[in-house]
């Protein structure tokens, strides 16, 4: 019935949505149409049908973070960039200004991309190695009952099967167990400078582990040798990628 109202709403013009009733996490189970809002509704995502994996059965939204589209042939697809470990703030947007000012602790208090001159590879003065860990963790990103993947979950996934390709646009994708879940090639902003990097060429997808001082799992793919590189850190400094799951 919900589904019905908001497409009735949508064709009469109407942008209000009930957040309670379209999206109830313990009813959301195998029911892959209803809306999961984010960003008080600027966003809406969608379940993909899961995946099982070694890592366990997952359940991926059908899109990055800040995408407007799941459609992986056009730009729109690609989201948001975000600083591993920082909350939505603002600071994941493409058009977010710069700032080198480190912050003192998790919660920036900007929406400024933080660029660390000193190549420390942390946008914060002390690190930290809690954020990303749980869907309740400080910092999740992700929409309620979401979090950020492991990389175990990553490289299960890869298990699966997986490949580099490229749309007739000339944007590049990765499609994992042939096409149950699809990474656009997003692009990367560097947290040294601010500049991006990348862009519809090569993929970088934060996972939630702290691995070190100023690194964090990711997983990397690129256009170049059409291969996928699974890197075991990548410095939290930069802008990556957002895919969300649950389990």
């Amino acid at each position: 019935m919900y589904r019905k109202l908001f497409f009735l709403w949508f064709l009469s013009g109407f942008i209000v949505l009930n957040v309670t009733n379209l999206y109830s996490q313990s009813s959301y189970d195998a029911n892959f149409t209803k809306p999961i809002l984010s960003e008080k509704g600027m966003f809406v995502y969608y379940e993909l049908p899961p995946i099982s994996t070694e890592a366990g059965v997952l359940f991926f939204l059908d899109r990055n973070l800040g995408a407007i589209t799941n459609d992986y042939t056009t730009s729109d697809s690609w989201g948001d960039l975000y600083q591993w470990g920082r909350s939505t703030d603002g600071h994941e947007k493409r058009y977010a200004d710069t700032t080198y000012t480190l912050a003192k602790t998790f919660e920036a208090g900007n929406n400024l991309f933080i660029v660390d001159e000193e190549k420390a590879n942390d946008w914060m003065l002390n690190a930290d190695y809690d954020l990303w860990q749980l869907e309740d963790e400080r910092n999740n990103p992700c929409p309620c009952g979401y979090r950020v993947p492991t990389s175990e979950e990553w490289r299960a996934l890869l298990n699966l099967g997986y490949e580099v390709k490229r749309t007739n646009g000339g944007y590049f994708y990765l499609d994992i167990a042939n096409g149950k879940l699809i990474l656009p090639a997003a692009g990367l902003r560097n947290g040294y400078n601010g500049l991006f990097q990348h862009i519809g060429t090569r993929g970088y997808y934060w996972a939630a582990d702290a691995i070190s001082k100023g690194t964090s799992g990711c997983i990397d793919f690129n256009k170049d040798d059409i291969t996928t590189n699974i890197t075991i850190y990548g410095f939290r400094v930069f802008g990556r990628s957002v895919r969300c799951v649950r389990k």
